[in-house]
């Protein structure tokens, strides 16, 4: 089996293993549903159990039941209260729960305040708003009474209120069903939310991580505030409007870092009027949430939901079309994405329409199984990205091997270096005071013989600058030279003691130096460096020059000074002229080194070097560096 095999076979097992979990919560036996609409309601009045036992008929006549739920009352009610008499066992033990009872509630049975939430007032001074669930046990008599107050002076509409009433065992097993329920849920976004930000420490460069894992943490914080409100058991003093702004804020940031999360797994967003539009709509929610008070917002609850879920709806559907185009792109872990968005889009539309239990949430499980399949997509590109982050160590250690191995090497050159520069240096310096005795000599005996005087002179001086060549290979050859300090030069002073030089090498093939500089033209420079490039160029361009004429020419370009050294020899074929500064190639027989270092000095000098093109004859070698 593959990995691809093995990682999708791991896929499937961890869906089924959801979809059996929320099996058991359908097969959960459940107590008989009571809504308040079934309850004998009396509107902008709040009745105590005694006092509705002392009703005339006409008072009585006053109760209704069901309501308007569509909540288009002409007089809203602010208050209310609700009576309902049930035909149970007499002395058998019940269980009454909700988790839905919401505002301010009082709750009696059969006389007993049994359950009271918040502040029940038929003013919105007294009153103070609070949600929470509610399990009740009590020994039913020939009828059993259920009496409720409820007040709402913080919402446009209310919400009729679902019980379940039951057995005491069922209730119970119900109870503890919910409950374990939710708190899975909650310790399950806990620990993708902990694992993703663990993996967003290791690789802090992939950000989709950090999404992912803040998506967790917003999700986590709204499932809590959300029936049956599992927070209030830690935070029982909660204040009621922070935990409702908090809820519908904590929605709206974990769409939002959804949002950045698929745009970061399937690159940028699929048009460019996404962002601005989507992002604008969720600030506008969360500006909603946290400073209009909840009386207005609450009214416009079913419009913005159906805005927000198009939103989000469409946006979806925009990466889906974008991924259709684009999917012979995709990779491995984009494939798993898309997956949860689908299984997520058909659980929302099992929930749209009804289908199954209704105590159910098949969006939950939806983004249950979305959530599961982005860890496992991620955890997928973590251990992949793991993989070659190894094998970047692995090559890492390789390279300190080969830089180990190639510090031994240089060992070895500059101890060969040292010990060249020893031996050479003694007999050029030898030379070197010979070729000046000899010339102090001639001058004494011979000085009508200049030729010969200049000539030792020329040893000298070539003997001197070899010795300091060989004293900056001790340290490294080309490269001191490329540290090495300059000195203001006279360029026409160069040109003279390179023809001096090159004289007796050009008179072999009777090729005459002639040198075009104006005077005192200074150039910023290394002078032994400098030379050396044009002893190159000079001996090159008479090697293929016969009987012909080398000029060495400057002229000033700006704050850049032009060096040119022209033959009008036999000339450079293209292919010769394009690779003629590379090391190591020639088509005269020569070892390919003389341009190439000629190259080297005029980078050190930071200028360029080149052969210019398309001459009538011959071949111009230009330099231009910086004054």
């Amino acid at each position: 089996m593959t990995k691809k095999s093995l990682r999708m076979s791991l896929y499937i097992l961890l869906v089924f293993t959801v979809l059996f979990l929320f099996s058991r919560q359908m097969k959960t036996e459940t107590g008989t549903v009571l809504t308040e609409l079934e309850f004998l309601t009396f509107d902008n009045v709040l009745y105590s159990p005694e006092e509705l036992h002392h009703l005339t008929e006409e008072e009585l006549a006053q109760g209704h039941v069901g309501w308007d739920y569509d909540y288009h009352d002409k007089v809203f009610s602010r208050v209310r209260t609700n009576r309902m008499i049930l035909k149970l066992v007499p002395g058998e033990t019940y269980g009454l729960y909700t988790e839905q009872l919401t505002y301010a509630s009082k709750l009696w049975i059969d006389g007993v305040l049994c359950a009271q939430l918040g502040e029940v007032s038929d003013s919105p001074d007294g009153f103070v708003p609070r949600t929470g669930s509610v399990v009740v046990y009590f020994t039913a008599g020939e009828e059993t009474e259920i009496v409720m107050q409820r007040c709402n002076f913080n919402h446009a509409k209310w919400n009729a209120v679902r019980f379940y009433y039951g057995p005491q065992s069922v209730i119970t097993r119900q109870v503890q069903s919910r409950n374990f329920l939710e708190i899975s849920y909650l310790g399950f976004l806990a620990a993708l939310a902990v694992i993703n930000l663990g993996m967003f420490a290791g690789m802090p460069e992939h950000r989709r991580f950090l999404w992912f894992s803040l998506a967790c943490f917003a999700s986590m914080i709204h499932q809590s505030l959300q029936d049956p409100k599992v927070i209030m058991q830690i935070f029982p003093r909660l204040d009621w409007y922070l935990g409702y702004r908090a809820e519908g804020i904590s929605l709206v940031l974990m769409i939002i870092f959804l949002f950045l999360f698929m745009r970061e797994c399937f690159g940028n967003d699929p048009c460019s009027w996404a962002d601005p539009v989507f992002l604008g709509i969720f600030c506008l929610e969360i500006a909603a949430f946290a400073f209009l008070p909840t009386i207005y917002y609450t009214d416009l609850t079913v419009q913005s939901e159906i805005a927000f879920g198009v939103c989000c709806a469409l946006y979806c559907i925009l990466i889906l079309v974008r991924i259709a185009k684009d999917r012979r792109s995709l990779s491995g872990s984009q494939y798993y994405y898309i997956a949860g968005i689908l299984i997520f889009f058909l659980t929302a539309i099992v929930n749209i329409i009804r289908i199954g239990p209704s105590h159910v949430n098949t969006i939950r499980i939806g983004l249950i199984i979305f959530e599961l399949t982005s860890t496992l997509a991620l955890a997928l590109e973590f251990s992949s990205v793991s993989r070659a982050y190894q094998e970047a160590r692995a090559q890492e250690t390789r390279l300190r091997m080969i830089n180990a191995s190639m510090e031994h090497t240089q060992e070895m050159q500059d101890n060969f270096m040292a010990i060249m520069n020893h031996e050479m240096r003694t007999p050029l310096t030898v030379i070197a005071g010979y070729a000046a005795l000899n010339a102090e000599e001639l001058k004494q005996k011979h000085p009508q013989d200049g030729e010969m005087i200049r000539n030792m002179q020329l040893i000298k001086n070539e003997a001197l600058r070899m010795g300091r060549i060989v004293e900056q290979s001790v340290e490294g050859a080309r490269a001191t030279a490329a540290s090495g300090q300059t000195e203001e030069a006279d360029i026409r002073k160069i040109f003279e003691d390179a023809r001096d030089f090159c004289r007796p090498i050009c008179e072999k093939r009777e090729n005459e130096i002639v040198i075009d500089c104006p005077e005192d033209l200074n150039v910023n420079c290394m002078r032994d460096s400098m030379l050396q490039l044009l002893y190159n160029l000079v001996i090159n361009a008479s090697r293929h020059t016969s009987k012909g004429v080398i000029s060495l020419s400057c002229s000033v370009d700006g704050d850049h000074v032009l060096i040119k050294v022209s033959d009008d020899g036999e000339g450079m074929d293209e292919e010769t002229r394009i690779h003629a500064f590379e090391r190591g190639f020639s088509k005269d027989g020569g070892h390919g080194l003389g341009l190439a270092l000629c190259k080297e000095i005029a980078e050190w000098h930071k200028g360029e070097i080149y052969i210019e093109p398309d001459t009538s004859a011959g071949t111009t070698v230009a330099l231009k560096m910086p004054l």
